[in-house]
């Protein structure tokens, strides 16, 4: 299903990773670590990291972290250094700082877990695309566009080797800016890997804790307008006066007001920790996925792994992510979303065969196998 291009590499040139005959007793990897706090990446770089010290006992690896994160992330192991970072992201700062130290430490190679690579680093890199959404989602003003315009191509150009985390969106890089596609390897994120269902004696009294019950439908996002947040105020409207949603993500409150009709029937929880996450998950009717554009999308199978069933849109990489597990829809057609909610909710045994799948989908996808595919992306990118 994803297919992991091989670099050409040619046979003259002795691989930075090559351990025999004593070539090179460690590499030392430099990781940008600054958005592991974020949603999204944050999982990815997390997961990433983890995977790999699980994995890889020969290396060094170099984190550079915002001082306020070195706290909450303990990587007690001899190998791996800590680096505070104080250079905002997306500023100008970035592009000296961490050339800067990437070049002191000697680092013999940096990745760049987003498509920001510092611009003056001269160290052989890898840059992670997750997606093209500034692009191509009209939720991004002009500034923004031009900025991550600029900064993909620049990196895709410089870099020695890009990850995306789907098919879609090496298709687009290739498509829209003329990426080599020889430098591209697909590793798709593991969403549910680490995920579980909440024991049923646990679960009324985790969603208490935020004053949730049983029989809500739930939607994990923020209200950026490629969310498409609008889809659960239009499928409430049709599926009527006994429909309770949550809601999981930044939500600004002007965005909030627009749910204010349903007298109390939607509930606004903020951002949640992973625990948080699973209780929501595992007490849901089902998650509502109607997104417009998505690197890969990582709510629909982490409700899986909770045995949720999945609603979710048919575009952007999100049917590549789920394959036949969820119910997928037009994110326009809130009639077709809330005919399929209500059937999850009215027919049991097509909800069970719907959980079943999703189960079986999950398997497929590991953080450990995207860390040794990781590895493997370092190692061709060092010779």
């Amino acid at each position: 299903m994803w297919n992991l291009i091989p670099f050409s590499v040619q046979p003259d040139i002795i691989s930075l990773f090559d351990y025999e005959n004593g070539a090179n007793p460690a590499v030392r990897i430099g990781i940008d670590a600054r958005k592991i706090e974020d949603t999204g990446i944050g999982r990815y770089i997390e997961n990433l990291i983890d995977g790999l010290l699980a994995i890889d006992s020969g290396h060094e690896y170099t984190l550079f972290m915002e001082p306020s994160a070195i706290d909450r992330f303990e990587y007690l192991a001899d190998r791996v250094q800590i680096v505070p970072e104080t250079a905002g992201k997306y500023s100008l700062q970035e592009h000296y700082s961490l050339a800067k130290k990437a070049s002191d430490m000697k680092l013999d190679l940096f990745h760049a877990p987003h498509y920001v690579l510092p611009f003056f680093l001269k160290t052989p890199s890898v840059v992670t695309i997750h997606d093209l959404i500034h692009l191509i989602s009209p939720s991004f003003s002009v500034m923004e566009k031009i900025y991550a315009k600029f900064m993909i191509r620049s990196a895709i150009s410089r870099t020695s080797a890009i990850i995306t985390v789907s098919n879609r969106t090496k298709n687009n890089l290739v498509c829209l800016l003329g990426a080599n596609e020889k430098k591209i390897s697909v590793i798709p994120n593991a969403g549910g890997a680490d995920f579980t269902r909440t024991p049923e004696e646990e679960l009324p009294g985790k969603l208490a804790e935020y004053g949730v019950e049983q029989g809500y439908y739930l939607f994990v996002g923020s209200d950026r307008p490629h969310k498409n947040i609008g889809a659960v105020e239009r499928v409430m409207d049709i599926m009527g006066s006994d429909v309770r949603f949550v809601i999981v993500g930044r939500v600004l409150e002007h965005t909030q007001r627009v749910f204010d009709k349903f007298n109390g029937r939607v509930k606004f929880l903020g951002s949640m920790d992973k625990h948080g996450l699973e209780a929501l998950y595992s007490g849901a009717e089902a998650l509502l996925f109607p997104s417009y554009h998505e690197g890969f999308g990582l709510p629909p199978l982490e409700a899986m792994a909770c045995r949720t069933p999945v609603v979710a849109s048919n575009r952007s990489s999100i049917p590549e992510a789920v394959g036949n597990a969820a119910i997928l829809c037009d994110p326009e057609d809130a009639g077709e979303m809330a005919m399929a909610l209500g059937k999850i909710a009215s027919d049991r045994e097509f909800r069970d065969a719907l959980v079943e799948k999703g189960l079986k989908r999950v398997q497929l996808f590991s953080w450990e196998k995207m860390a040794e595919m990781t590895l493997d992306v370092y190692e061709r990118a060092g010779s």
